[in-house]
């Protein structure tokens, strides 16, 4: 029996990101259609049931269609069915593949043996509507199917050997497109729209995949996992198959601790701009001593090009660090930088052009160094997602999703400034 599943560790994971600060607003249902959940074994009828019996019904129907460009073959529905398990109730019944509901807590998971796939309906669905949206719900069983692709495409074949990590990478893939499947309209069923969209990408970041019963400990970081969605959603399920080769490395490791003293004394982010205009980098000062127009647009930092500077509120900066760390923090400073390599560069500093080149120069920053670890990256992700601070233009305004936020930020991390120019172009 080989189980694979997205969310253990979700309830702690959740409650560590969403403890300092209210959840993001939730965007609208995605549900268009709902289908009857009355096929799904153990299955309440709720709500949450009913998102996720139609998300199950849709992608059934995606993979019946898609699923010739994987493996050049049918697709058949699951054999084994869907179980939906209340784990909040001591009498619940175990789904397959597991020895108590106590295995389902907190988590969904496809189980090759029974070709089934799970989920607990008190402690995951909920949760995800209610901090990442509904379409974070499909995201999670779209992954699972994922697995069930592998599967029957035979790429989880155990005698192979094959990576855990690449396989959570191929189902992050696989869902991706499905999702764009659903954005482009094709669902009767669901509609997804760029803010749901986002809250997708936002509830990759924060789960890891729990340890497979074969000893697998090896998981892709967030940029790893959102840069495989974006692949499947680019670039559609037959780019699944293969590992991406744009992915920096991220050594796994302790990371020293540095506290935001330290943060705003490195000068790494300062330096890199330095480096890559040829002239020395704007001034930094605390917000009160900013210009006015910084003051007006300050979050946790700000830039204003006349002149130069960047502008830094400690208090809401320390925020940052103290919720996301203290790279996320390193990138939001990283990114008022990139504002003043811009003018520098004489390119356009407002719109949403401006917003792309500016996230995408901070992506270079961040890969810009060998020690670079997955925990700073995954810290980085975090900050281009979480917010749009990081993407705001030399005037405060941010016009990007996160969606493309990632996919500017990934063009620079993977392949350096030279790969800015274009970018919104």
């Amino acid at each position: 029996m080989r189980l694979l599943g997205l969310a253990t560790g979700m309830i702690a994971l959740v409650t560590a990101v969403t403890a300092c600060s209210p959840a993001p607003q939730a965007p609208p249902p995605v549900l268009a259609d709902p289908v009857d959940p009355g096929f799904v074994q153990g299955t309440d009828h709720g709500a949450d049931d009913q998102l996720a019996a139609t998300v199950v019904h849709e992608v059934q129907r995606y993979w019946s269609a898609t699923f010739p460009e994987v493996a050049a073959t049918g697709w058949h529905d699951l054999g084994g069915g869907v179980f939906s398990v209340d784990t909040a109730d001591p009498s619940a019944t175990a789904p397959p593949c597991t020895s108590g509901t106590d295995d389902v807590e907190g988590n969904a998971f496809y189980c090759a043996t029974a070709d089934a796939i799970a989920w607990d309906r008190a402690a995951l669905l909920p949760v995800l509507r209610e901090h990442y949206g509904d379409a974070a719900v499909a995201v999670v069983l779209a992954h699972e199917f994922g697995h069930a692709v592998q599967h029957r495409a035979g790429s989880d074949d155990a005698a192979a050997g094959p990576d855990p990590a690449l396989l959570e990478a191929g189902a992050d893939c696989y869902a991706g497109g499905f999702l764009r499947w659903v954005a482009d309209g094709r669902s009767p069923h669901l509609r997804v729209d760029s803010g749901q969209l986002d809250g997708a990408l936002r509830a990759l970041t924060v789960f890891q995949d729990p340890l497979t019963d074969t000893g697998g400990t090896e998981h892709g970081s967030s940029f790893e996992r959102v840069a495989a969605f974006q692949d499947g959603y680019q670039r559609g399920p037959d780019s699944c198959t293969s590992p991406a080769a744009d992915v920096p490395g991220g050594t796994p490791g302790e990371v020293p601790a540095r506290d935001l003293d330290r943060v705003l004394a490195d000068d790494r982010a300062a330096d890199f701009i330095a480096r890559l205009t040829g002239s020395p980098p704007p001034r930094v000062v605390p917000v009160r001593a900013a210009p006015e127009e910084c003051a007006r647009q300050i979050s946790a930092v700000a830039y204003c090009p006349d002149p130069p500077t960047v502008a830094v509120d400690r208090a809401a900066l320390q925020d940052v660090h103290s919720e996301d760390g203290p790279h996320a923090a390193e990138t939001q400073l990283a990114s008022r930088y990139a504002a003043a390599a811009l003018q520098r560069s004489g390119a356009p500093t407002t719109g949403a052009a401006a917003g792309e080149r500016i996230t995408c120069l901070t992506g270079a920053f961040t890969t810009d160094r060998d020690d670079l670890t997955r925990v700073e990256l995954d810290e980085a992700v975090r900050a281009v997602l979480h917010t749009g601070s990081v993407s705001r233009d030399a005037g405060g305004t941010n016009h990007l999703g996160g969606f493309d936020r990632m996919a500017a930020f990934r063009a620079g991390a993977t392949g350096g400034p030279q790969s800015c120019d274009d970018r919104g172009g």
